[in-house]
């Protein structure tokens, strides 16, 4: 079970690791034009900011040897997830939004029939979230 609560602790930490980089160092938020340089700062240090946290889970995860260090992991990967949701709750009171105009564009599911569009920071975020919920399961267990 440690074993399996470390591969998804890992996946998770990738995943908030490189994942903004990738969605966020480009002409959609970065380099966007249309972005305050200010705002353009903050997008920059909030992902550098997240890939440390992220490359100090790995290295909890892997390479520390104290009793804790998986439980540690899991919940410092909790730091992404609450804060997302955190932020998510509270969109309206900054007039935020889960996604631009010139985004990364909706996941589509087709359910019955029904073609149903999932924003892809809410899918990401949710299924992050569900992963490390497991995991910690896993370390507590």
């Amino acid at each position: 079970m440690e074993l399996t609560a470390k591969i998804l602790v890992t996946l998770v930490a990738v995943a908030t690791g490189l994942g903004p980089m990738r969605a966020d160092f480009n002409a959609t938020h970065a380099t966007n034009p249309l972005w305050t340089p200010h705002a353009r700062f903050h997008v920059v240090w909030q992902v550098l900011c997240q890939a440390g946290i992220a490359l100090f889970v790995l290295y909890l995860v892997w390479a520390a040897q104290f009793s804790g260090h998986v439980l540690l992991a899991a919940v410092l990967n909790f730091n992404w997830i609450v804060t997302f949701f955190l932020t998510l709750a509270n969109m309206k009171r900054f007039e935020g939004s889960l996604k631009d105009v010139n985004g990364i564009p909706p996941f589509r599911f087709r359910i019955g029939g029904q073609v149903h569009l999932v924003d892809t920071n809410l899918f990401g975020a949710t299924l992050l979230a569900s992963l490390n919920t497991i995991a910690l399961v896993l370390v507590l267990a």
